[in-house]
Parts: structure tokens; sequence; C-alpha cells
């Protein structure tokens, strides 16, 4: 499941119109996160709270082998109620936005127009940009991390982040990211105080009109690429990428592509994820090397169980509902013709309406390349959120190799 910290960034980047689906790191977010997803080691709880619409912390301690260690956060924001116009308590927040698992791309949007931004109180300006500021203590190893985070305008951000570490190089590092994003488009120039590491991202949207009266419904392709070069290490890295993604308001099949190369590794890697029901969602990942011609192909799926919202429409109301009326069924321009022969008739009687509560998802993952199946349930408990996972050895004799337990509370 989804930190705090992440909870708090996404309500951050959600209450300033943020879009970091734009973003080339995240061109394969949506498969990534049930094909990779971790499991949880030993037990580890996380107790957090919002003590003020600016302010929040949050606590964790884990226990691993009889060792036990823990953390302690605080969180920033401005204006104060960029956090509280969020849910963030885990007894009423939607699952979906804190339990990881796939999540159908928004269609890039431009981003608003400054001047909506500005406040101005007796002829001077008095508003402030948007900032997050973090920190995390880790204990008893006393490392240090910190981010801060500064919205320019609606289209420019910084974040800074670093790190504070007697175990590492120079006791710490630091990277600074200077982030563009304009919704057709989105580029971002990145440093590193590690090997004084440079970086250049980019992705470029096609095949997108913002100004059509349903954006939802539309396709349309991404491409990017990154390059690096350490200027210590004199090591160089680049990589490319292109993700089609669809969300057919008609079939209700949210779908994502993406392929990947590393050229100067020789790595290929192809990805597909479907929502094929509203409660599954597949998807599947084909790696090869040129080099070493070695392939892997890894399949992993997620399951929804979820409970009705209005427990007043029985069962026999859902299998017998009201004849549909054509404009549910007939072709966009033959309602148009038949709008004003009708408008007399009897209108047909609504159909009835059944809402659905998010309450657990299972995921499973399986690879070509290890012998394990790797399981995990999330979902809320009372206020808790739980997730327990496990992955088992298939071999004969082996067994379950590692299982972890995660409770989270947030107030």
């Amino acid at each position: 499941m989804h930190s705090y910290l992440d909870h708090i960034l996404e309500s951050f980047y959600a209450a300033t119109n943020w879009n970091v689906e734009n973003q080339y790191a995240n061109l394969t977010a949506s498969s990534r996160e049930l094909l990779d997803f971790s499991l949880p080691s030993g037990f580890i709880l996380n107790i957090s709270a919002l003590s003020s619409p600016a302010s929040a912390s949050s606590y964790s301690v884990k226990n691993l082998s009889g060792i036990v260690d823990g953390a302690i956060s605080y969180f920033y924001c401005a204006p104060n109620n960029l956090l509280s116009s969020n849910r963030l308590s885990t007894d009423d927040v939607d699952l979906t936005k804190v339990l990881r698992g796939f999540r159908p791309l928004k269609t890039p949007e431009s981003p608003e127009d400054p001047k909506y931004r500005e406040v101005w109180l007796g002829g001077k300006r008095v508003d402030a940009k948007n900032t997050l500021l973090y920190g995390k203590l880790y204990m008893p190893n006393n490392t240090l991390e910190a981010m801060y985070i500064r919205q320019l305008s609606p289209t420019d951000q910084v974040v800074i982040s670093a790190v504070s570490d007697a175990r590492l190089r120079n006791g710490g590092t630091m990277m600074t990211q200077i982030q563009k994003n304009t919704g057709k488009w989105c580029s971002e120039f990145i440093y590193s105080t590690d090997e004084a590491l440079l970086g250049l991202r980019g992705l470029y949207n096609f095949g997108f009109d913002s100004k059509l009266s349903d954006p939802s419904s539309q396709s349309f392709l991404s491409a990017g690429g990154e390059i690096y070069y350490g200027v210590f290490n004199k090591a160089a890295g680049v990589s490319t990428g292109l993700r089609y993604t669809t969300s057919s308001a008609y079939v209700n099949t949210p779908m994502t592509m993406t392929v990947t190369l590393n050229p100067i590794m020789g790595q290929l890697s192809a990805t597909y994820a479907v929502k094929s029901t509203t409660n599954t969602t597949f998807a599947s990942r084909l790696d090869f090397n040129a080099f070493s011609y070695e392939s892997d192909l890894t399949l992993g799926c997620e399951l929804w169980k979820r409970s009705p919202a209005n427990p007043t429409a029985t069962e026999a109301d859902l299998a017998n509902p009201p004849r549909q009326s054509q404009a549910s069924i007939l072709p966009h321009e033959y309602v148009q013709t038949r709008q004003s022969e009708s408008a007399t008739k009897t209108k047909d009687p609504e159909p009835i309406e059944r809402t659905f509560v998010d309450e657990a998802v299972w995921k499973a993952r399986v690879s070509t390349s290890s012998p394990t199946i790797r399981l995990l349930w999330e979902g809320r408990i009372k206020a808790f959120l739980f997730s327990f996972g496990t992955e088992i050895d298939v071999r004969p004799g082996q067994g379950a190799k590692t299982f972890g337990l995660e409770l989270q509370y947030a107030s």
C-alpha cells in the first residue's frame, strides 16, 4: 500500500492540478503496480495524523527477525487548505487512492492561466506559492531524509530531495529536479551530487484534444526518453519509450501498452495492462536482452472485492431492471432525429443505479525467471488498513519463503 508520504504527495498534486502521470519516470506506472508490487517484511505499524490544516506527522515501527527500528516523519504544506481539502483518514479514504494498483491514465490537460491563482489585497499580491516540506528521521541509524517541493507556476516546479547518512560517501547526497509540465509535453532537468550526475527527461503526447467535451474517452500516444551522464565516473545512460493508452467510455475497458528500450544495455521491455471488468485487471511484461538473448515473461493480476453502497436495491430489482430507453441503445445520429417525435411520449422509467464501495484487493504475480508465486491481500478492517503478503516457492519440498503484515492508521 502507499506510504503516508505517497498519500500526502498525491493529495498535494491533486489539489494543485499537477499531473505526475505526464512524467517520463511514470511511463510504465500502470503495469508496474501489478507486476512489481512489494511485500511487507516482518511486522510494520504506521500511525499518522493531520495535526493541523497545514501540517501532518507520521510514526512507524518495524520488527524484522527480532530487530526493531522506527521512523518519525513531519510534513508542512502551504497554502493551508491544500491537505485539508482531501480525505486522509483511513476510515473513509478511497481505497483506490492508497492501495497500489492499476489506474486508468488521465488525459493530459492544459494548465490553468496563472492569473487565476493571483490573490490581491489592498493593491498588493498576497497569494503564496504552493509548497510542501517533508522530513523523516530513521532510528536507530540516525538517517535523515528531506524533500522540498515548490511550484513556481502552474507549469513549473522545483523538487529538492536530500539524504544524510554517515554510511554514504561525503555523509549524504542531494538531488535537484526542475520540471516543466504543459500538458502536451513535460520535461525534467536533474542534477545529483552523487557522481555529479546530470540528467534530462522528456515526454510528448500525441492524439488528444483538450477542447473536446469528453476528453476522458480519448486515446493518445506518448513518446519520451532520458539521458544521463556522470561527471566523476564518466558513465552515461540513455533510454526511450512509447506508451499508448485508451479509456473507452463505451466498452469500459481502459488499456495501456508500453515499450521501452535501453540501447546501451540492449534491454527491451514491453508491457500490456487492461482492466477487463470493473473488478479485475490483468498485466503482462516481456523482457528481452539483445546481447545475452535472455528473456523473461511476467504476469500479474488484481481482483477487487466490492460491496453495494445502497442495499435497498434488491437482487430481483437488479435482475429485472426497467426497459432501456432508445437513447441508451441507439446510435447518436438516430437519437437526434427522433428527439422531436418522442418528446410527447411517456418517458421510460429510470434504471436502478447501484454504487459499490471498495473493501479489499487480491494481487498475484508469477514470472518465468523465478519458481515463486507472489500473493498480496490489502483491505480495510474498521479504521485500519491491512496489508498481508507472502511469496511461495512452488518447487517440491519448498514452501513460503517470506511473509509480512503491515497496519496503517491515519486520522
